[in-house]
């Protein structure tokens, strides 16, 4: 069978047809990633040419045209980052007199993205680092030659510290790391936090008690109740076509035996996943990430805050910040 490589006329056009179908900007995503794959557009793309469509304008040559000239030098931004790289793009526009667009097309033609300080990462040995290529090579291969995010859910587990300290945010080069921050005292009160995911929303979590963490028997109990809950709540993966693939990391209470053993026996399938790679987890470079922005400088007295503080950001968060995370994974 042919292959078919489409020039981003043919993606544009696809657009319109989903457009005038009434389909919503997320569902249009979801279907030119189904029959493009990787050649398809950027959620925020999408969002942008919908906008366009919706003012009359189906015009599909690139959107490069008729885009404005800058307003002001680069050598008036430098300095202000300089002086502080923690601003966000709205506090720069409104000291340069701009609208904040002008200001991110600006640090977007400098190679400036604004990155969150992390703590300093796991170092790979070099066969590490080979288990990890080969593994993204293998999943990467699998998906260009068919989608399967969809079916994807992805679990994993999060102190969360009654202290949080605040991490830098701060504008660097692509290639540069953002500054590094202290963990929070891990000798400090905290509770783990438990939860899967998919496309759709969070399926299941649980905060458990004061200083418990994820022993094997415990995960093994997660997995059946998170098997019920797909049962109750999601029955579109009881088809054979839906079956969930599981994506986790390799804590040993995630690959052993026993629960290697539920996972078959419930017949789901495992993805294989590389050692100390986070930023390859769609819950530590999205939903923990997140999580961890929205829990700064925040302090609790009580276990029973700490859960409700997790169930209110739990239903703050709408479909297309799921759908994001997850899709997100073929681009790193």
């Amino acid at each position: 069978m042919a292959t078919f490589t489409p020039k981003f006329s043919d993606v544009r056009t696809s657009l319109i047809f989903c457009f005038q179908l009434k389909k919503t900007v997320v569902e249009a995503h979801q279907m030119l990633v189904e029959a493009y794959g990787n050649h398809a557009l950027y959620m925020t793309q999408c969002r942008l040419w919908y906008k366009k469509f919706q003012r009359g304008d189906f015009d599909v040559s690139s959107e490069g045209h008729g885009r404005p000239s800058k307003k002001f030098e680069d050598a008036d931004l430098k300095p202000l980052l300089e002086e502080d790289d923690d601003q966000t793009q709205k506090q720069l526009a409104e000291q340069l007199n701009v609208d904040q667009s002008t200001v991110s097309r600006r640090l977007k033609a400098m190679g400036m993205i604004l990155k969150l300080g992390r703590t300093v990462p796991h170092k790979l040995t070099k066969r590490q680092q080979e288990n990890r290529k080969t593994t993204c090579q293998i999943l990467h291969n699998r998906y260009k030659k068919k989608a399967f995010l969809h079916r994807n859910i992805t679990g994993d587990e999060k102190w969360i510290y009654f202290e949080n300290p605040k991490r830098k945010r701060s504008y660097v080069k692509r290639t540069e790391q953002p500054q590094m921050t202290a963990r929070p005292n891990r000798f400090g009160k905290k509770a783990m936090l438990c939860v899967f995911r998919n496309q759709a929303g969070v399926i299941w979590w649980n905060l458990l008690n004061h200083e418990e963490t994820v022993t094997s028997e415990r995960y093994n109990q997660q997995l059946i109740d998170l098997d019920r809950e797909l049962c109750k709540n999601r029955p579109e993966y009881r088809r054979r076509q839906l079956k969930p693939i599981l994506l986790d990391d390799n804590a040993p209470p995630h690959r052993g035996k026993p629960a290697k053993d539920i996972v078959q026996s419930l017949n789901w399938e495992q993805l294989p996943h590389a050692a100390y790679s986070p930023d390859l987890t769609p819950s530590d470079y999205h939903l923990f990430a997140s999580l961890g922005h929205a829990l700064a400088k925040q302090r609790f007295d009580s276990y029973e805050n700490v859960k409700k503080r997790m169930g209110e950001w739990f239903n703050s968060k709408d479909q297309l910040f799921f759908w994001q995370g997850i899709h997100k994974l073929p681009e790193r």
